[in-house]
């Protein structure tokens, strides 16, 4: 799969004060992410491969950007403190699966896309969620249902 470069001006097709892009992802994101995690508002970073800030966990977000006739998976990622990352996702066995399954983002991207593309559709309780909630899982329905997904996807 080929990579394209591309700054988030051109996602949002507006020009920035401040061309660093912590304070762009802060800008572009930090309502998108603060909606998913039950008000708690947090700082939106761009991690890359260093870990989380002690006392934090990090977590990944998975969003889908258009860029001309295909779709892109974005990585961005969110540091949450136990009480964040708690509110977020309350089930104890999944919070603890997040750090594992935070390492393994290119294996988690190809499950996204075998799901969008409608190449895998998981059984039980995980694909009954997903026909609820649409073909675009996020990194929460992926360690909400790891067990399920991870025994039945083959690449």
């Amino acid at each position: 799969m080929a990579e394209r470069i591309f700054t988030l001006d051109d996602l949002t097709g507006v020009r920035s004060v401040c061309g660093c892009l912590a304070c762009n992802l802060g800008a572009v994101f930090a309502e998108h992410l603060t909606a998913q995690r039950t008000g708690y508002p947090g700082p939106v970073t761009t991690l890359g491969h260093r870990g989380p800030a002690p006392g934090t966990t990090a977590v990944p977000h998975f969003l889908a950007v258009r860029l001309g006739g295909g779709l892109v998976d974005v990585v961005v990622w969110e540091e949450m403190r136990p009480h964040q990352l708690a509110a977020w996702l309350p089930d104890r066995e999944a919070r603890a699966r997040v750090p594992l399954l935070a390492s393994r983002i290119p294996r988690l991207v190809r499950i996204r896309q075998a799901i969008r593309a409608g190449r895998f559709i998981p059984s039980g309780p995980a694909g009954a969620a997903l026909s609820t909630a649409g073909r675009y899982p996020s990194f929460r329905f992926l360690v909400e249902h790891w067990p399920t997904l991870t025994k039945e996807f083959t690449p």
